[in-house]
């Protein structure tokens, strides 16, 4: 009879909320100063938001919030007004996770949203904004006897530190699940005073006699921290920073969550940080253990979003063009943006070559819940090649692919193609091998400007083989997109002698390998040097261009320069690639054969082959005097070794050529007219001393009338002291 008189009383107790039962599913309430802009001097503008059972009774279009301050001695209330008409929580996404109506399901929320003004002038520590009423529905699972507890929420105010406005929460307070997704339920809220935030878990109330809000009968297994059924992997979490809610719920089940959001600002006279507000909200969550048949899918790409087309291979397909760095994907179900990676290693671009496109960064547009239905993948660099690019899922670097609102994960290498057919390939070609003074190859090539995007140049890479084409390798990597030669120093006369080089070059534009060049060899001539009056010679077909006409040269050495010929043309041009040259009475000296060709087409492409030479040459005047150079230079002033001062130099009239070069390779000093009589000291060109050390020289020395040259290299000491 007590049980039956005290659950009247209790009911009577609640008549003036709510006569009859609303059943009240969640909500929130909040608070701004708007005192600043109404100017009514502390005046607050009161929020609430209930959402409720459809099948209970309207919540009607007021909603009473009392306020109380026991330090104040406050105790009054005021009337919020519905702000615009109850609606379903259904356009809010409430149902993208489970069918509607099934079992864990059957609630189908209405929202109502009421907004009231009051002014609060006194100065207090412990003002309370609260809204009760009665009941909750049948069926929640999370709470005993779920219809008879009824519901409170409050806000709290402390305006001893000046005018406060409460967090103010921006996703909605329902969740509507099923087993087995990884949730990530982000219940940030927005705080416009810049106050530090913090939020922690407390108890779902209902309205206590004299007492504000007590917790909640909870149904065994269940409590206000861990309000949730949960897999032992994947518990049920809060981050008292971010609000996010973490949890996988494993047990068809209907419950609540309940959140509060503390706020505090920093005392600067006592020099600690003062609670200043708090929020609270009711969260309910409904676990189903039947997801909707696209939630199971996991992430989607949907093919049905602007210029998708479906290939007969089941991949989506979306032409983009030439140049374009930006990617967007949409989605058939919101994505979790907690589970995107920033970085960009949820996804993998590769070009139609199969060279991967690293990728800047993952661009969502989060919802207030933390969620987006569209992304932009922003690459490093354009797109800039004609073909099939494949952008496919991956685990990024945050341990997970993309999650969907319901915690589904997408596959793995899903993939969706794009297309580019507008760019211009790099026409780009190989124009001349030709062999340098008997001593390297001289490579050069060609591009037509109106293919090649400069802009995007990464570099050229040459590559070589000397086995007749049967293996090639990179020799050098060359930056400067204007080059168009370059000579292959790290071979040498022996070298070009012994065989013949082929080569070809490709370009990297955007980070990707372009086709690479035609492949030219050098011309590599040969002769049967027995007897030197009549000398067969053949040399390799050169292919740099088409039906090259072949002339072959006969030089003639000049006396004390080796190397140096003067250089004639032996018979006509030719197809054939051999000869015989044919000199019966040669006087003594040094002589050579080589071959050149020309390009019909482009004149100044000229090919020479390397060269064979024969003879003796002519044994060399001695110099009129002996030179000496001196290893080390001390001006000091001493009169002893302070000048560089070369023995035998002045005897060479015709030219006297010094440089110094410090031990970088710059050059510090140079004389076209070297004189003893003024010897370097130890100074640049400029008069300026120079530091002791290790110095390199190059010396060349001529005298015209008795055919004299001479060329030193060394290094001399500099020491000042």
């Amino acid at each position: 009879m007590k049980r039956l008189l005290l659950a009247f009383l209790f009911g009577a107790l609640f008549l003036p909320f709510q006569a009859e039962a609303s059943h009240i599913l969640g909500g929130d309430i909040q608070y701004k100063y708007v005192g600043d802009s109404t100017g009514v001097a502390g005046q607050y503008r009161i929020k609430v938001v209930i959402y409720r059972e459809q099948t209970g009774v309207g919540l009607g279009t007021t909603a009473l919030v009392n306020i109380t301050s026991a330090s104040c001695n406050i105790n009054t209330s005021v009337t919020c007004s519905l702000s615009q008409p109850e609606f379903s929580a259904a356009s809010l996404g409430a149902y993208d996770c489970i069918p509607q109506g099934t079992s864990g399901s059957f609630f189908s929320p209405m929202v109502n949203i009421y907004v009231g003004y009051v002014t609060l002038t006194q100065t207090c520590n412990d003002y309370k904004m609260y809204w009760q009423s009665c009941c909750r529905p049948f069926g929640v699972t999370g709470i005993a006897n779920s219809s008879g507890a009824g519901f409170y929420f409050e806000a709290e105010l402390n305006n001893t530190l000046g005018y406060n406005s409460s967090p103010t929460f921006v996703s909605i307070p329902l969740s509507y699940i099923c087993t087995g997704g990884y949730i990530n339920y982000l219940q940030n809220a927005y705080e416009k005073d810049g106050d530090s935030i913090i939020y922690e878990l407390v108890p779902a109330r209902e309205f206590g006699f004299g007492t504000g809000g007590v917790s909640v009968g909870y149904a065994a297994g269940f409590t206000y921290l861990q309000p949730i059924h949960t897999d032992p992997l994947s518990p049920f979490t809060l981050n008292p920073q971010t609000g996010n809610i973490t949890f996988m719920a494993n047990t068809q089940e209907t419950s609540v969550i309940a959140i509060r959001v503390n706020e505090y600002r920093f005392d600067s006279t006592y020099l600690f940080w003062e609670k200043v507000g708090s929020s609270n909200r009711e969260i309910q969550v409904s676990v189903a253990s039947n997801c909707n048949p696209i939630v199971n899918q996991g992430v989607k790409l949907d093919q049905n979003a602007p210029g998708v087309t479906l290939r007969p291979d089941g991949k989506q397909q979306v032409e983009y063009k030439c140049l374009d760095s930006t990617v967007m994907l949409y989605f058939t179900l919101s994505v979790e943006c907690v589970s995107i990676s920033p970085d960009g290693s949820d996804f993998r671009l590769t070009a139609p070559n199969g060279q991967p496109i690293p990728i800047d960064k993952l661009i969502p547009f989060c919802n207030v819940n933390g969620e987006t239905d569209s992304m932009r993948v922003k690459l490093f660099k354009p797109l800039s090649m004609n073909g099939e690019y494949y952008l496919y899922s991956k685990v990024g670097n945050d341990g997970n692919t993309l999650l969907n609102k319901c915690g589904k994960d997408m596959d793995e290498f899903d993939t969706i193609v794009l297309l580019v057919n507008d760019c211009v390939n790099l026409d780009m070609q190989l124009t001349n091998v030709s062999i340098d003074e008997d001593k390297r190859p001289h490579i050069y090539w060609k591009i037509d400007p109106a293919t090649f995007p400069s802009y995007l140049f990464n570099n050229f890479r040459i590559w070589r083989s000397g086995d007749g084409g049967a293996t090639y390798n990179q020799i050098t990597s060359l930056s400067d997109s204007a080059q168009r030669d370059w000579i292959d120093n790290s071979l040498g006369g022996p070298d070009v002698d012994g065989k013949s080089y082929r080569y070809y070059v490709e370009a990297i534009i955007n980070g990707l390998l372009q086709p690479p060049t035609n492949t030219v060899k050098s011309i590599w001539l040969r002769g049967d040097m027995s007897n030197t009056a009549s000398i067969p010679t053949v040399w390799t077909n050169y292919n740099g261009w088409a039906n090259p006409m072949y002339q072959v040269e006969f030089g003639r050495g000049i006396a004390g320069q080796p190397g140096v010929y003067i250089w004639e043309d032996y018979g006509s041009a030719q197809l054939d690639t051999f000869i015989t040259v044919e000199y019966p009475n040669l006087p003594p000296g040094q002589y050579s054969i080589r071959t050149r060709t020309h390009n019909p087409t482009r004149l100044q492409d000229t090919a020479y082959s390397n060269w064979i030479e024969f003879g003796e040459p002519v044994p060399p005047i001695p110099p009129i005097d002996t030179v000496i150079v001196p290893n080390v230079v001390t001006p000091n002033g001493d009169g002893v070794n302070d000048g560089f001062r070369i023995q035998g130099a002045m005897s060479y009239t015709s030219g006297r050529y010094l440089m110094i070069m410090n031990r970088y390779g710059k050059v510090v000093y140079e004389n076209d007219a070297y004189d003893n009589s003024m010897p370097w000291k130890g100074e640049d060109n400029r008069g300026n001393k120079l530091a002791d050390g290790v110095y390199f020289y190059v010396l060349r020395l001529d005298d015209n009338p008795n055919s004299q040259h001479l060329e030193l290299t060394g290094n001399v000491t500099l020491l000042s002291h």
